[in-house]
């Protein structure tokens, strides 16, 4: 599996950069995970939009999937140019149930929804879902092929439901979203700490903090993610591929 790095800001967009997405590429398949602001922009230096085999959507939050609706004027206005469009199976949970209705009825779209039981083939991988706390229904998503792992805990704090998600994964990309600095009694994203008691509890290969919200600044986040000891982390950055 390749993975690039398409937005990793939390909130909205860093200066010059995008919220969340990550594109996937396995058996010379292209899929989505989360698609927000600025994400379609950057997809493009690498695909086109005739090349998205499959989108996945952990939750329906702008900022990871605002540019959902950007990409349904795309291919609808290449569609009335003559591009041969074809639909984009899209999965993503149901709820809140508002904004999910406003991707049906799109034929460019086939429309499928995700929850906790659900065993997703992807062109030979195989797509499983944790739900993780989060004020609406939010999924961190484990890929598995040709026995590498990939994992993605989507929006999430610090919690043993995570543990099954992050095991033994080759590449975990974490919510890194809060610093212990901040700390309040009720928290909506991970520290680096919180990230570091993840590592070290399921034997992950390599971390990248993402989700970055552009008021905390990457020194502090470098900094308590030092604090914690060696441990193989990097910060998540536009463009950066990671091959496992």
């Amino acid at each position: 599996m390749d993975i690039t790095i398409l937005g990793c800001s939390g909130g909205y967009p860093a200066k010059g950069g995008a919220t969340t997405g990550y594109l996937i590429q396995l058996s010379g398949k292209n899929i989505l995970i989360d698609f927000g602001s600025g994400v379609l922009s950057n997809l493009l230096r690498y695909v086109s939009i005739q090349e998205i085999d499959a989108i996945i959507l952990t939750h329906l939050h702008a900022d990871h999937m605002s540019d959902v609706f950007v990409l349904k004027y795309a291919l609808q206005m290449n569609k009335q140019n003559g591009l041969d469009i074809h639909p984009i199976p899209l999965f993503c949970p149901i709820s809140p149930e508002s904004v999910f209705d406003q991707f049906q009825n799109d034929t460019n779209l086939v429309v499928g929804h995700i929850n906790a039981s659900t065993e997703l083939p992807l062109f030979g991988a195989t797509a499983t879902f944790y739900r993780t706390n989060h004020p609406v229904e939010c999924y961190g998503v484990r890929i598995e092929h040709e026995g590498r792992i990939f994992a993605f805990s989507a929006d999430a704090v610090y919690g043993q439901e995570l543990i099954p998600l992050f095991r033994q994964a080759d590449l975990g990309i974490m919510d890194c979203g809060a610093l212990e600095t901040a700390r309040k009694p009720v928290m909506l994203h991970m520290t680096p700490l919180d990230c570091f008691r993840l590592y070290q509890e399921c034997s992950i290969k390599k971390v990248v903090l993402s989700h970055l919200v552009p008021y905390y600044s990457i020194s502090d986040i470098v900094e308590e993610a030092e604090s914690c000891g060696q441990w193989p982390y990097q910060i998540a950055a536009v463009d950066q591929k990671y091959e496992i």
